[in-house]
């Protein structure tokens, strides 16, 4: 299984792209199947992908976004029915937004995710993407290595994602000349390369005759098309409408799949050519007698959605019901297109074809009655939101967080919007790359700018807040961690957030409702405990401070900055003995703080052992010359 992130169906040779460098894409459409209009239900990466794995649609699966909700649904994976059917199973995916966290390495023997640059540093943009021709590389040397393991009946699976013709276009050489006007087509001609030398792999490894190699893309790019430069928007076949090549065993050669297919499909098309059954409960249905030269399945609706208009603004969703050529677009100006007279979808039929717009409408209006039913029936919305590291990446990326936001337009139909998108989105970037730079006044004025154009969202709240902070306006700060809180109440960075400028501006009591809004929300925080722990203990609260700082040291006994601040509240309140334990577990873990070899030196002195009290003193004042108390103790004062 290959897939290449943002691939454009017409920007390959196979579908009439004349200028495409496609020769190894090309070549899969004559020696396999090609599928002349396969179709992504949303577009973008992770949702795209949990359909293909999971052969169900996003509103099926709550994935709607890439960041939320935080854990797949317990339905089956690929991976696993193939894993449970005897196959050695690997992935090797080139983005942050597939990474084990998405919930996708379920089933693989391995999950190669690791974007690092192999500085040992996280390098901001390096670390949101790898370069195709090193996660392919690695995928072949696991061949190289697990193909010959096999035993005689053993089989394989693999997944190749490559993401380069996501934007940034930055194609390597010679692409970068070769397509200096053209980068996106550019990155494509190098993700074919890629594909050829798995390929040539397999032949070398004498696998490539008995394989089965589907390649397909989990989304397009709008390049500009109805004013969408990138994807996630709007749900137009530029974004929509992606390649889809299959060759193996059984194929006929220059078949040419007559139905519109949707990548739910894939799941079960997979599990019938290698003949191991399905689970069953799958929106998909396979394309397996077609390929191998039957009649083609029967035809059903094919349903897609972009829900990032409504989930980060809160102007209207898109929802869309293709029937063969007629596609809706249901929006507050709903849309219909005959798609074969219009592929470019310029000319909007509603209006002029009534039967056959009222027809799809009620066809989609069944799928999302039976949505709000489930969604009722499970209350969904209780998973944990993406870790904010994950919001500043997908932001650098031109993908706005996935809270669920307010603005001042409620239910705007996103065709008058999307200039505040696209805005919005430049502006978001920006600032995050600011804030990563340490610039915090440039990354405020990057989120301000928003606010004034009367874009606001969950997350230019959030991060004009951390930009705040880091000029020490926590006052400004609050307000805004306050606003983001509001708006997602699930996120706990945001009342943490809060909590900490609340407590630099003196507000202690409020700090403290806000830190106690934060606790169940995460509830593997150690450094939330520990700084309510201090504040409790700063308020006079000794046992609920130390009831925090304990949970703190359970949650992360290697932090030795929680060890003192336990130490320092124990010793504080007569337990010598106790503090004792936490101040050398503390010296343990960092052996050159001064603080910590004082405090402990300190309450041994106060334990009536001053011969074991002195050796301390004098190490924190070789740590820290400068260190008067431990000058004055040792000079016995």
């Amino acid at each position: 299984m290959v897939t290449i992130d943002t691939l454009r169906a017409d920007h390959v040779g196979a579908y009439g792209a004349a200028t495409a460098a496609t020769p190894h894409l090309d070549a899969l459409a004559r020696e396999g199947a090609m599928a002349a209009e396969a179709s992504c239900h949303v577009p973008l990466t992770r949702p795209s992908h949990v359909s293909i794995f999971t052969g169900r649609l996003p509103n099926e699966t709550g994935i709607r976004d890439n960041i939320s909700p935080a854990v797949l649904p317990a339905v089956p994976l690929l991976a696993e029915v193939l894993k449970r059917a005897g196959f050695t199973t690997a992935a090797f995916v080139s983005s942050v937004v597939l990474d084990s966290s998405s919930g996708l390495n379920r089933g693989f023997d391995v999950y190669s995710d690791k974007l690092e640059d192999g500085s040992g540093e996280a390098q901001f943009l390096n670390t949101l993407q790898r370069r195709g021709d090193k996660t392919t590389a690695e995928a072949i040397a696991w061949l190289d290595r697990a193909a010959p393991a096999l035993p005689p009946s053993g089989r394989l699976f693999l997944w190749l994602h490559l993401y380069d013709p996501h934007d940034p276009y930055e194609p390597p050489e010679p692409y970068a000349t070769r397509f200096r006007e053209r980068p996106y087509d550019g990155e494509i001609a190098f993700a074919d390369e890629m594909l050829g030398r798995l390929d040539d792999a397999l032949a070398r490894l004498r696998l490539r005759d008995e394989t089965a190699l589907v390649l397909t893309s989990d989304h397009g790019e709008g390049l500009g098309d109805h004013g969408e430069t990138l994807h996630g928007f709007f749900v137009y076949q530029s974004t929509l409408r992606v390649p889809l090549f299959v060759r193996g065993p059984g194929v006929v050669p220059g078949t040419r799949l007559s139905s519109t297919v949707g990548l739910v499909d894939l799941f079960p098309t997979v599990l019938d050519l290698v003949g191991t059954p399905g689970p069953g409960g799958t929106s998909g249905r396979s394309l397996g007698p077609e390929l191998r030269g039957g009649p083609p399945p029967e035809t059903k609706p094919l349903y897609a959605e972009s829900l990032v208009p409504l989930l980060h603004f809160g102007w209207s969703d898109l929802r869309v019901l293709r029937d063969g050529r007629w596609k809706l677009v249901a929006a507050p100006r709903p849309e219909l297109y005959d798609l074969a007279r219009d592929p470019g979808e310029g000319s909007n039929v509603f209006a002029s074809e009534p039967v056959r717009a009222r027809a799809l409408r009620t066809a989609l209006g069944h799928i999302l009655d039976a949505e709000r039913a489930a969604a009722r029936s499970a209350r969904a919305g209780t998973a944990a939101p993406a870790a904010p590291e994950l919001l500043e990446k997908l932001g650098a990326l031109g993908y706005l967080g996935g809270a669920p936001l307010e603005t001042r337009t409620p239910g705007a139909d996103p065709k008058d919007k999307i200039e505040e998108f696209r805005i919005a989105n430049d502006l978001v970037r920006e600032g995050l790359l600011r804030l990563h730079d340490g610039d915090y006044a440039a990354s405020a004025a990057q989120f301000q700018k928003a606010l004034a154009r009367g874009i606001s969202s969950f997350e230019i709240h959030f991060y004009l807040a951390k930009a705040l902070s880091g000029l020490g306006r926590h006052a400004e700060a609050a307000r805004h961690f306050e606003e983001a809180a509001r708006r997602a109440p699930a996120f706990a960075e945001a009342w943490e957030g809060l909590a900490r400028s609340l407590v630099a501006s003196g507000r202690r009591a409020d700090a403290r409702r806000a830190y106690e809004r934060a606790l169940p929300l995460a509830p593997k925080n150690a450094r939330l405990r520990a700084d309510l722990g201090t504040l409790l203990r700063d308020l006079g609260e000794v046992e609920a401070a130390m009831e925090r700082q304990r949970e703190a040291v359970a949650l992360a006994p290697g932090v030795a900055s929680y060890w003192n601040a336990l130490g320092m509240t124990l010793g504080g309140n007569g337990r010598a003995a106790e503090a004792e334990r936490a101040f050398a577990e503390a010296t343990r873990l960092d052996g050159k703080n001064a603080r910590y070899a004082y405090n402990l030196g300190l309450v041994l002195q106060r334990e009536g052992r001053a011969g074991e009290a002195r050796p301390w003193f004098e190490k924190a004042l070789a740590l820290d010359p400068g260190f008067v108390p431990a000058r004055e103790r040792l000079a016995g004062r």
